[in-house]
């Protein structure tokens, strides 16, 4: 899998054209808007590959399709991340109370209260990880599943998290995903050392970007939970994004 996937964005006649498109919205994703189309465009590689349409990227086109399932990928990435967050607020207001109890006049540092600050910063740090990690595993699976069948709802469903996010070839899809992302995380810091390879940054950002996509989408293509969910076409019509 691993192989294909990085032998997948660099497929199809407009492969170039496709890279170019795709580093350029990165780039300018600090406008928000691009960004959301990078989101789509991701979220319809996902749908593709999981449709068996694995041949070559799709290209970029349907731009109002495009913005519109990115920002239904933004809303739910956002839903994912404030559960984490929140939990880790938790760790840092717990790492805080124990230095307060402590620190205050006329306090014993050996205390049961400072004790017990101590020990509920250590179990909320713990949740805190698990938690964090939890939600990195289940967000592409959430995304692949809103990918699939069109419906936000999809991605919060927990019988459809719980068949993807359980599947033996999700798991392996993800951390293949991971190994790509932290590779051109390594390569971008390698090539960011010259001048051309500062320019060629973008470029290995949205490759990679793209090659974990491909690999989100081999693990949902055959996955009996959502076959009866599939649309008949390879893409949403318009009327499943309020679904």
């Amino acid at each position: 899998m691993l192989e294909e996937a990085i032998r997948y964005p660099w497929t199809g006649e407009k492969k170039v054209e496709t890279l170019l498109v795709g580093a350029l919205l990165s780039v300018l994703g600090v406008f928000f808007v691009p960004a959301l189309l990078v989101y789509g465009y991701l979220i319809r590689v996902i749908r593709a590959v999981g449709a068996g349409d694995d041949e070559s990227p799709p290209e970029f086109d349907e731009w109002t399709a495009l913005l519109v399932e990115g920002f239904v990928g933004f809303l739910i990435g956002v839903v994912y991340a404030v559960v984490p967050l929140t939990v880790l607020g938790l760790a840092v207001a717990s790492l805080l109370l124990p230095v307060t109890v402590v620190s205050s006049p006329g306090a014993d540092p050996a205390s049961n209260l400072a004790i017990g600050g101590l020990l509920l910063a250590l179990v909320v740090i713990v949740a805190t990880v698990v938690i964090v990690v939890a939600a990195a595993y289940l967000l592409p699976a959430a995304i692949a599943a809103y990918a699939v069948t069109g419906r936000a709802g999809a991605a919060f469903s927990f019988g459809t998290l719980r068949d993807i996010g359980g599947s033996r070839t999700y798991a392996v899809a993800w951390l293949v995903a991971v190994v790509i992302a932290v590779a051109a995380q390594a390569v971008g810091g390698v090539v960011a050392a010259t001048v051309i390879g500062v320019l060629l940054l973008p470029v290995i950002s949205f490759y990679g970007n793209v090659a974990g996509a491909y690999a989100i989408g081999t693990a949902v293509a055959d996955l009996p939970a959502l076959a009866g969910d599939r649309p008949s076409t390879g893409r949403p019509h318009s009327s499943e994004y309020s679904k």
